[in-house]
C-alpha cells in the first residue's frame, strides 16, 4: 500500500468509481522512475481515497500501438481518462512528445476497470498544422441527451469538445470539435489538463482546466456553463475563449503552490479529475513537494460548493473528514483562534504562497496585519463570515488533518466578493 498522502508519480490522475467492483480507480501518466518498465499508463485503486495500491499498467503487453507511435514517435502514453459504457470500460488516452503537435488520441478498452486495455483506434490526431493539440483527453456524457462527448486539448488552441459515436466510442464528426477554452500569446497559450462535470443540483457543466506550467506555477482554474458545449464563463461572466484580458484574470482560481511554512509545502497543483460519491466531491490533482520538486505524488481534496454554485477545494489532504454540524454551544471554541491564512493571486508570481496571521476572537472581532473586522458564524451551513473594509469572505469550516504538524485541526476555504479564494488553517 502506497503512502496517505496518495500515489508517488501519479501525474494527470484521472479518478473513476466502479460500482460493481466497489473500488475508486486512478488512471495517469506514465511517469516516475523504471518508466520503462510501466508503458501504457498506470493503474491504482482504493477502498477509502486515502490508501492507494499500484496495479500495473494499463494497455495490453504494456506496449503503445504502432500506429500511434509511428504518428506520434511517443515512448510512454499520457493522461488517460475512462469511462463506461454497458458493459464496455473505454480508456482514452494521449500519446505525443514534449513540444510536438505531432500527437494522438487512442481509445482502448476492456470488460474490466483493472485493464489490460486493448486498442480500438485513433480517435482524433493533430499535426503543427492543426489549430488544437490531441492529448488530455476527458470523456464526458451529456446529461440531456446521454450523448457522448470527449474534451481535450494543451497549449497552442487551447480546449475543444469533439461529438463521440456512443456504440463505437470514436469520433462521430470530421474536423477537431467546438473551441471552449483559450488563452492569449502573453501567457505562451498554456493552457491543458481540461475536466467537464455536471453538477445536478446547480445544472452547471463546470470545466476545470490548468494553466501555466506543470514543472512548477501549474493551478487549476473553473468555469461553468448550462451546455455542454459552452459558452463556460468565470465568476465574473468572462468566458473562457476571451483573449483580450490579461491571462491570469480569466477563470476561478481554486489551487495555487503553498506552504505553511512547518513541513513542506505544494506547488504545480493540477491537471485535475472531479468525483462525486455519495453527494460528496472530491478534487483529484498532482503536486509537486516545495522541497524536491522533482517528486509528484497524488493529491485528493475535499471539494464544497457556494450557494451560488462555485467550487471551493479544502486546504488539506482528505483523511476522511465530513462537514460536520457544529452546535451553537461550541462555535466560539470551534471558530476562535490563530490561523495562517492565504489568499489566493490572480497572478502568479511564485512556486508557493505563504501565509499570513489571522487571528478571531471570541468577542466577534477578526484581526489581520494592518486590519480590523468582524466575524459571523452560520450554523445551517457550517459557514464562517468574514467582513472588513468593504470586503466579505464566506467560508466553510471543516476538520482537516495537518499534515506539516501530523494532527487534526480545522480548516477554512472561502471566497471572497471579488472572486478570490482564500484557504485557512487553525493553529490552536
Amino acid at each position: 500500500m502506497e503512502s496517505k498522502e496518495g500515489g508517488l508519480f501519479s501525474h494527470d490522475p484521472a479518478i473513476f468509481y466502479d460500482k460493481e467492483r466497489e473500488y475508486f480507480y486512478i488512471y495517469s501518466t506514465d511517469a516516475g522512475p523504471n518508466i520503462k518498465k510501466r508503458v501504457g499508463g498506470q493503474i491504482r485503486r482504493s477502498k477509502d481515497l486515502i490508501h492507494f495500491e499500484y496495479l500495473g499498467t494499463a494497455l495490453k503487453d504494456g506496449k503503445i500501438p504502432e500506429e500511434v507511435v509511428h504518428h506520434t514517435k511517443a515512448a510512454t502514453v499520457w493522461a488517460p481518462d475512462i469511462i463506461k459504457y454497458e458493459k464496455e470500460y473505454r480508456l482514452y488516452y494521449s500519446a505525443s512528445t514534449f513540444g510536438s503537435q505531432y500527437s494522438a488520441i487512442g481509445l482502448a478498452v476492456s470488460s474490466s476497470p483493472e485493464g489490460p486495455f486493448e486498442h480500438r483506434g485513433i480517435v482524433i490526431q493533430t499535426t503543427p498544422e492543426s489549430p488544437v493539440n490531441a492529448i488530455d483527453a476527458n470523456p464526458v456524457i451529456e446529461e440531456e441527451t446521454g450523448d457522448h462527448y470527449m474534451v481535450y486539448g494543451s497549449f497552442w488552441g487551447g480546449i475543444r469538445i469533439l461529438k463521440l459515436d456512443k456504440e463505437t466510442g470514436l469520433a462521430a464528426e470530421e474536423g477537431y470539435g467546438v473551441s471552449i477554452a483559450r488563452r492569449s500569446k502573453l501567457a505562451n497559450t498554456a493552457i491543458e489538463g481540461a475536466y467537464v462535470k455536471y453538477h445536478r443540483e446547480t445544472g452547471y457543466y463546470y470545466l476545470f482546466v490548468s494553466y501555466d506550467s506543470l514543472a512548477n506555477l501549474y493551478n487549476v482554474r473553473v468555469a461553468r456553463s448550462k451546455c455542454i458545449k459552452g459558452p463556460y464563463l468565470d465568476y465574473h461572466g468572462v468566458a473562457m475563449t476571451d483573449l483580450c484580458l490579461p491571462p491570469n484574470h480569466v477563470g476561478l482560481k481554486i489551487t495555487t503552490g503553498y506552504s505553511f511554512f512547518s513541513g513542506t509545502g505544494f506547488l504545480a497543483l493540477g491537471h485535475n479529475s472531479v468525483l462525486n460519491y455519495k453527494d460528496e466531491w472530491f478534487l483529484i490533482c498532482h503536486a509537486r513537494y516545495e522541497k524536491d520538486p522533482r517528486l509528484h505524488c497524488l493529491n485528493v481534496r475535499k471539494m464544497l460548493f457556494t450557494e451560488d454554485g462555485w467550487p471551493l477545494v479544502s486546504p488539506s489532504l482528505y483523511s476522511g473528514e465530513k462537514v460536520e454540524e457544529i452546535k451553537e454551544t461550541k462555535v466560539k471554541e470551534v471558530v476562535c483562534g490563530e490561523y495562517l491564512r492565504i489568499d489566493f493571486m490572480q497572478d502568479v508570481y511564485k512556486l508557493c504562497e505563504t501565509p499570513v496571521p489571522m487571528l478571531l476572537y471570541s468577542d466577534g472581532t477578526v484581526k489581520l496585519p494592518g486590519i480590523r473586522g468582524h466575524w459571523e458564524f452560520d450554523g445551517m451551513y457550517s459557514q464562517v463570515k468574514i467582513i472588513y473594509n468593504g470586503v466579505r469572505e464566506i467560508y466553510y469550516i471543516l476538520p482537516g488533518f495537518d499534515r506539516e504538524n501530523d494532527r487534526t485541526t480545522y480548516v477554512m476555504t472561502g471566497m471572497n466578493n471579488n472572486g478570490n479564494c482564500i484557504w485557512c488553517k487553525k493553529l490552536n
